[in-house]
């Protein structure tokens, strides 16, 4: 049956209860001779509708339409709290855009906010299936698990059925990642549209919102910036008129700016075992840094984390030069690195040189520590250039596209990694000699996968140092003053946090007394480890939302570490990605 057909065939009990003469929303009409956005991220939104009752409606699209779930209590990011989702009839595309009031007596008659929108995929992906065919089987099964990139609803998500027939019923449960809160009631924090800036009241009474004042002035402008363009390019030639293409491209609205950049996460390598030995694999260092995703427009520079944290104000020799960058590409720029403290002839430093200014807010300090102790951004992946996404590229690709975007335009404070394909024993080591932590192995055919952790790409360690979650800390001994140690665990495949032992070894007296302070504002009365933990000294418990680095020589046999040292905290890495990395790459 032709994709148009199984649309309209979809769509049809959606057309049934409505009569489009008397509503405002989308009749779905244009969804059958709609064409298919082969490539594009598939999109999701929350409405927020209060009908008969106030519930949340969630949307996920797939095969050309909205498959959709009425929540009654609204989504959760407490893991805790599973939230019934009854499933509805599809929705058209088009009603993602649809925010009003539905007239009384008409079905699901009231008011309809568009409370979240972004991006969605599946998580559980198998090898060689696509996104659209490991979302039919999740939706066969009866258990859809996906990552959201939204504008309020982020990370690891689950969709449970648990009662099947002609009205389903499901669970929506928020997964154990960095973005879950069990502290947080997101439906009351958030009460505004993310298009309009509106109330429910002030959609019920018809006021115009924020964004809406704002696009008719972009609107205005754009159209007077067209006109300007046209007349410029009547006189240039033929040559002249590429460039000039290419300028009003880029000179994007923010608003097209935004929607580049926006829901964008970076992809996460899996632990490598041994190194890979077929072709169609490069070799990357692997930094010990922060790592970033570089969003670049005309309207600002930000350096995102893997949690959302925006690092722009702590390092800005780093968006001094992207913006540099930006000015003379003129168009959006999204870019994956790490950034790296670097020594008196510009190579890479580890982690701990960056400590000192991980947590400074005061711009005359920052300054001093900038130039004592410099930083720069190591780019390794673009994912939007020439105004538009270059996910679905490959790898291959996506490195050519870079090499020329930062031609001629590196700098002291932006480079360019280095890559050597298939000659992965070389760069292990050299690796070796010059004291990396270790390896990136990546398939050159790889597409970027936002928020996923995949095979395609696989850290190689050569050393035992990872991020562990503090659970606590010991009183001191004699002398020592504020900790004793710390008390260090990873969570596990259930999501239980796990005791792998202590370490004392690597503070100053200032780094105990910062420790201590850091510590305890999260104490707590019982131990978050799932593991009975015994200690020498009286344990004080805290919540585990701390996380650090450390170095240690081995793994025993009870799965503790073995002369663990201290070497800072990662407000880079959110608690609940830390896992154990057991394994680095040994010498045959």
């Amino acid at each position: 049956m032709p994709a148009a057909d199984r649309t309209r065939r979809t769509l049809a009990e959606y057309r049934r209860k409505r009569d489009f003469t008397k509503t405002a929303e989308p009749s779905g009409d244009e969804a059958a001779a709609s064409p298919a956005r082969r490539g594009a991220p598939l999109r999701f939104v929350v409405q927020k509708h209060a009908a008969s009752h106030l519930h949340y409606d969630v949307r996920l699209e797939l095969d050309g339409t909205m498959k959709s779930w009425a929540v009654p209590k609204g989504p959760s990011v407490d893991p805790a709290q599973k939230r019934l989702a009854m499933q509805v009839e599809d929705h058209p595309i088009s009603y993602n855009d649809f925010e009003g009031t539905i007239p009384k007596g008409e079905y699901g008659g009231g008011t309809v906010m568009l409370w979240d929108r972004g991006t969605y995929a599946p998580s559980d992906a198998r090898a060689g299936e696509s996104e659209a065919e490991a979302l039919r089987r999740g939706m066969e099964k009866g258990e859809l698990r996906i990552t959201l990139q939204g504008e309020r609803l982020r990370g690891s998500w689950a969709l449970v059925r648990f009662r099947p027939g002609a009205k389903p019923q499901w669970l929506l449960i928020k997964g154990r990642d960095e973005t879950a809160d069990d502290a947080r009631d997101i439906t009351a924090e958030h009460t505004t549209s993310v298009v309009t800036g509106r109330t429910m009241d002030e959609i019920a009474a018809g006021r115009k919102g924020r964004a809406t004042r704002t696009a008719a002035r972009k609107a205005r402008a754009s159209a007077s910036a067209s006109k300007a363009a046209k007349t410029t390019r009547a006189r240039k030639s033929a040559k002249k008129d590429v460039a000039t293409t290419r300028s009003a491209r880029g000179a994007a609205t923010p608003k097209s700016a935004a929607a580049l950049v926006a829901t964008l996460a970076p992809m996460f390598a899996t632990i490598g075992r041994e190194i890979p030995r077929d072709d169609g694999w490069t070799f990357e260092p692997k930094y010990d840094g922060i790592r970033v995703l570089a969003e670049v427009t005309r309207e600002r520079v930000r350096l995102v984390t893997r949690n959302d944290r925006d690092k722009a104000a702590g390092f800005p020799e780093i968006v001094d030069a992207l913006r540099t960058l930006g000015t003379k590409t003129g168009v959006p720029l999204v870019l994956d690195g790490e950034i790296v403290a670097l020594d008196a002839k510009g190579r890479p430093l580890r982690f701990q040189e960056l400590q000192a200014r991980m947590h400074v807010v005061d711009a005359a300090r920052i300054a001093a520590i900038a130039k004592a102790t410099p930083a720069a951004l190591v780019v390794f992946d673009v994912l939007v250039a020439d105004g538009e996404r270059l996910l679905d590229l490959p790898w291959g690709e996506r490195r050519r596209r870079l090499e020329k975007l930062l031609r001629n335009r590196t700098s002291a404070r932006l480079h360019l990694t280095e890559t050597a394909p298939n000659a992965g024993e070389a760069e292990l080591e050299r690796a070796r000699s010059q004291g990396w932590e270790g390896v990136i192995a990546k398939r050159m055919t790889s597409r970027y996968r936002p928020g996923a952790r995949s095979d395609d790409w696989r850290k190689l360690k050569i050393e035992f140092r990872q991020e562990f979650v503090v659970g606590g800390w010991t009183e001191p001994r004699r002398s020592r003053q504020h900790i004793g140690a710390l008390l260090l665990g990873a969570y596990d495949d259930a999501g239980k946090l796990r005791y792998v032992g202590h370490a004392g070894g690597g503070f100053t007296s200032a780094g105990l007394e910062a420790m201590y302070r850091k510590l305890a504002r999260l104490e707590r009365k019982s131990s978050p480890f799932a593991d009975r933990v015994q200690t020498n000294e009286p344990a004080h418990w805290v919540r585990p939302t701390v996380v650090v680095e450390v170095k240690f020589s081995e793994w025993t046999a009870d799965g503790r570490l073995r002369q663990p040292i201290f070497l800072g905290v990662r407000d880079d890495k959110p608690a609940r990605e830390v896992t154990i990395e057991s394994t680095s790459v040994q010498r045959e």
